[in-house]
């Protein structure tokens, strides 16, 4: 158990009182941790005090010295990666952001990447609602202002694809130069309808494919994407789950008559992300590499994996697949159990000892 001094609360008054000495104040400090803890947070501790103070390893002392607006500038961002909340509680922000309109510019990236996170995840709900929390600092919107306009892309991008961005943020990263940005948004679950329209004629491929693969976008939107130019663009429509079936046939036979075909039916076969029914589709294709990649996929429907294995005289190593793999249903794996081919019966048997649980997890 620490030790108090026996006029502690008069040395509390003593710390908070205004002539006191930076020696006397530092002298403190290191007697009691209570004491340091009190300094740390007072916002009348010299800035000299505070930056020796922020060399300990005490939280409560860091996140004070975080939280003070006497901080020097550059101890505040290094320790804003640790203690996001006490950064963007700190009352100084607005100060130094009229002071500089570049301050989150010249802030470290791992902070930057620190106060995106929690903002988002803290500060924002599911589909960018504020939650009811008040700030000394900045409005948390308004630190994402700044940080949508930080040198480095990948903050834009991920703040773009988080489903906690609030829409306004979302309209200006829209229109952002880099693709990333845009990118970033294409992939947003959340994202509303009438900024993901606008993406489906966007001038970058990549972003084109992006938002080829979201469910929120219209089915004249995904015919458009399945007409362009780009193969992938259109592989990102075969990956919505929402494209209906014509549009994944006529799509996989332009693949099919390629002289490359069985490399991008190969992807497609053994992805994860493909509209389940191009895997039902590939699943009689007259390649055999390419069944055995669909009978070995876990997103492959149930279905289709008792269909493929009742085909007569189907391959070994498709048959194989089909029992290693965990989405197969119980009824099948016990029929390839029975299979006189060891390597079939004994993974139909390895697999059905699998717990229901793990199979779900693992299916998740």
């Amino acid at each position: 158990m620490k030790a108090k001094l026996p006029d502690f609360d008069s040395l509390v008054k003593e710390v908070t009182s205004d002539g006191i000495s930076f020696e006397r104040l530092q002298e403190l400090s290191q007697k009691n941790l209570d004491l340091a803890r009190l300094i740390a947070g007072n916002p009348t501790s010299p800035p000299e005090l505070l930056e020796i103070m922020a060399r300990r390893r005490d939280n409560i002392i860091l996140a004070n010295v975080t939280a003070n607006p006497n901080t020097p500038t550059e101890i505040l961002c290094n320790l804003g990666k640790r203690f996001p909340l006490e950064f963007l509680k700190n009352p100084i922000l607005s100060l130094l952001l009229l002071e500089n309109p570049n301050f989150f510019q010249q802030i470290p990236l791992n902070t930057i990447i620190s106060l995106r996170d929690y903002i988002l995840e803290h500060c924002y709900s599911d589909k960018g609602i504020l939650l009811e929390e008040t700030y000394d600092g900045l409005a948390p919107v308004k630190v994402l202002q700044q940080f949508i306009m930080y040198c480095d892309s990948s903050v834009r991008f991920c703040i773009a694809k988080h489903p906690n961005t609030p829409l306004d943020i979302l309209e200006q990263l829209a229109i952002d130069n880099h693709e990333h940005a845009r990118y970033g948004i294409a992939f947003n679950r959340n994202a509303p309808v009438h900024i993901l329209e606008k993406l489906v004629v966007d001038k970058s491929s990549y972003v084109r494919s992006s938002v080829a693969q979201n469910p929120n976008i219209s089915i004249k939107s995904i015919l458009n994407l399945a007409n362009d130019r780009s193969l992938d663009v259109n592989l990102g429509v075969i990956s919505n789950r929402k494209a209906p079936a014509q549009i994944i046939d006529a799509l996989l036979n332009k693949f099919k008559q390629r002289e490359d075909a069985e490399s991008f039916l190969t992807w497609i076969a053994s992805s994860h992300e493909v509209n389940p029914y191009a895997l039902e589709n590939l699943s009689t294709s007259d390649i055999r590499k390419i069944r055995i990649y669909v009978a070995g996929n876990r997103k492959t429907p149930q279905k289709t994996l008792k269909q493929m294995a009742l085909v007569e005289n189907e391959h070994r190593l498709v048959l194989r697949e089909i029992a290693k793999n965990i989405a197969t249903p119980n009824e099948t794996l016990k029929l390839l159990a029975q299979e006189r081919r060891i390597t079939i019966s004994e993974a139909a048997l390895d697999n059905l000892r699998i717990p229901e649980v793990v199979r779900a997890s693992w299916l998740a």
